[in-house]
């Protein structure tokens, strides 16, 4: 049985600063489709002090409810219908809540952040809504109610700290974007944005997808140079100045040619040109996969996407199945999780770790342990 009290950091107020309180709750019985799990290590997104004092404009669930989204811990208690997990398995938690129901366009929530309607992204549905009050707390917290479709087992991983198995967090939103890429072994690829969050997990798994060539772009020739000198061999810098034509010239001279598949992981960007440039590096059939964010519009030409036979799609996180098959490549031994650097504090002192994950850059990872 679960304890009975645990503790967890509650938001009962957005603003700046938000009003944040570390609090006692009873352990809730587990809806039948839902599993109890005790925290061991939380991931802190660099971005999760703009959600708490409300200047990002995420639609967060009803106040006051627990921040945090993606973990590692383990089951205490489960539904009755759920038979994918046992009680003492090693899990990990995903955010990435999409109602199991025959709808073309099933709502959907990241817990413990937001509906996925936002104000950037067009309004909020009414059953994202409603999951927001089923599925409200998120993982900054002792232990956490989670949804058993959200929790993956991570068998032969139990020798693997928590500190060092959270960087699973950090590199599951990019394989998405490979996923969906069709991204497969020999290939060359492009990412967009290599020395961000994202963006350098991004160039790692394709490094270890086994890509021939991982062209890094950015603009940041020393966090270019860090990220190839953590990932060599087959990681390419390529330093990228805005200038349409000179990027495009860089990076397919980087490449030796033209590339098969490229990953857009900029957050907020206010230029698309490196984007573009990105795109026109591509082979005849290539594909543009954009999973980060900008405030102008793309241009696009119809006579080129015509010609080239390319394809741009857009991508959000990632397929439930996501998760356990990187458990699964780090139980083998083909994805080594060393090059992220994680700095670790303990479960009380979240509000440092928050601010800390602000100054985090490239391959860094900040997250709260259990004290």
């Amino acid at each position: 049985m679960p304890a009975k009290v645990f503790r967890a950091w509650t938001l009962v107020a957005v603003g700046q600063p938000p009003r944040f309180v570390l609090e006692e709750r009873r352990a809730p019985v587990p809806h039948p489709q839902g599993v109890l799990v005790e925290i061991e290590s939380a991931v802190v997104l660099s971005y999760m002090n703009k959600v708490l004092d409300g200047s990002i404009g995420y639609a967060t669930p009803p106040l006051p409810f627990v921040p945090g989204t993606k973990a590692i811990g383990r089951v205490v208690a489960i539904g009755a219908e759920v038979s994918h997990v046992a009680i003492g398995d090693r899990v990990f938690l995903s955010p990435h809540f999409i109602a199991d129901e025959p709808a073309l366009e099933p709502p959907q929530i990241l817990i413990g952040l937001t509906a996925t309607g936002t104000a950037r992204f067009g309004g909020v549905a009414e059953g994202s809504r409603k999951l927001q009050h089923i599925w409200r707390d998120g993982v900054f917290a002792e232990m956490t109610h989670w949804p058993a479709s959200c929790t993956t087992p991570l068998r032969g991983l139990d020798h693997i700290p928590a500190e060092r198995l959270i960087a699973l967090a950090k590199l599951v939103v990019p394989y998405g974007g490979l996923l969906r890429g069709g991204m497969e072994p020999g290939q060359t690829i492009i990412v967009n944005g290599a020395t961000g969050y994202f963006g350098s997990a991004g160039v790692m798994l394709a490094a270890a997808l086994g890509a021939s060539k991982v062209l890094a772009l950015g603009r940041g020739r020393a966090g270019l140079a860090r990220l190839a000198s953590a990932l060599a061999p087959r990681v390419v810098p390529v330093a990228v100045t805005g200038d349409h034509d000179s990027d495009v010239a860089a990076i397919q001279t980087a490449a030796g040619g033209k590339a098969d598949l490229a990953l857009d992981l900029v957050g907020q960007a206010a230029s698309t040109t490196t984007t573009l440039a990105a795109l026109r590096s591509l082979r005849r059939g290539g594909r543009l996969v954009l999973m980060g964010s900008a405030s102008v519009p793309l241009p696009v030409s119809f006579g080129d996407m015509l010609s080239n036979n390319w394809e741009v799609v857009g991508n959000f996180m990632y397929p439930k199945t996501a998760p356990g098959k990187l458990a699964a490549l780090i139980a083998a031994g083909l994805l080594d999780l060393s090059p992220i650097r994680v700095r670790s504090l303990a479960f009380s002192q979240l509000p440092d770790a928050i601010q800390a994950a602000v100054r985090m850059r490239d391959l860094d990872l900040t997250a709260v342990v259990r004290d």
